[in-house]
């Protein structure tokens, strides 16, 4: 399939002012329709010869978009844990989160909604295979693996937060014109000299759940990977080496549409939140109308 049917849906998904999710049912709506829609092309993409077209479609827009659906309840568990001041609460995100974004690349993949399950732990992709036999699988995220591996020199571990979390958390001392966090590649990484200002925990919460929801949109981009599926699988049994890397690595092709899209929507943004992916960010995390 050509690439760009998949960018003509790009546009229209981010081109018409998404960032005006005023609610709950907006957000909805968006979750479960990137979740059908995606899933549906990259199961036509990954489906064999002699199976319908429509078939194969009709099953996978109704697994993707209860795929989304999860997601958006991942999202929603945040706002639970900003409101309630508890990081149970974003340890049960993560898990739903990683259902729903398992529930997709399944949907994407041609398979049941059942079949393989994952979830991300930084740069460690931990996978888990429901079908005949319980398998457990262990493949490195080596984009991730790379930045988080910079940070290390760059910045702060804090173990403590990363606990709480779930995810790799750095900590750096940002002067007045620095960022109060960002998130690249397998981790966030948040300002202490901001968060030091506050002796309330109601900015820490709101400063990580915001920086998690950008986790998580890179999370629900992750279903492109599945596109590159059967040509992997291929080549996989031509080449010893690509065999090799599609065992134990788990290529982030996706950062290459999610970049693109996010610095598209950053220079078009009038002001801040203007942006889809920070308006998202910010509706989960400060409820933002």
């Amino acid at each position: 399939m050509k690439p760009i049917p998949i960018f003509l849906i790009l546009i229209l998904l981010y081109g018409n002012h998404l960032n005006a999710q005023a609610n709950d049912t907006e957000a909805a709506l968006y979750n479960v329709g990137f979740g059908a829609v995606f899933s549906s092309l990259g199961a036509v993409i990954n489906k064999s010869p002699e199976e319908p077209v429509g078939k194969v479609i009709k099953k996978a827009l109704w697994q993707g978009a209860l795929g989304g659906y999860v997601t958006f309840e991942s999202k929603r568990l945040l706002r639970e844990a900003q409101r309630h001041q508890k990081w149970e609460y974003v340890w049960g995100a993560k898990l739903v989160n990683a259902a729903g974004t398992s529930i997709k690349e399944n949907a994407a993949l041609n398979k049941d909604f059942w079949e393989k399950w994952h979830i991300n732990f930084g740069f460690n992709r931990i996978e888990f295979t429901a079908q005949d036999k319980f398998k457990v699988r262990y493949r490195l995220l080596p984009v991730a693996f790379i930045y988080t591996a910079d940070a290390f020199f760059r910045y702060d571990f804090d173990f403590k937060q990363s606990f709480r979390t779930g995810e790799f958390v750095f900590s750096f001392a940002g002067d007045g014109n620095s960022s109060h966090g960002f998130v690249t590649a397998g981790y966030m990484a948040l300002n202490s000299n901001y968060l030091n200002k506050f002796s309330a925990k109601d900015e820490i919460f709101r400063l990580t759940t915001h920086e998690i929801v950008h986790l998580y949109q890179s999370n629900d981009f992750s279903i492109f990977n599945t596109f590159t599926y059967k040509p992997m699988e291929r080549w996989s049994k031509q080449q010893k080496t690509v065999k090799w890397i599609n065992t134990y690595l788990y290529p982030e092709y996706h950062y290459l549409i999610l970049r693109p899209v996010y610095l598209s929507e950053e220079a078009r943004a009038k002001a801040y939140y203007d942006n889809f992916f920070e308006h998202e960010a910010g509706y989960y995390s400060e409820g933002l109308q």
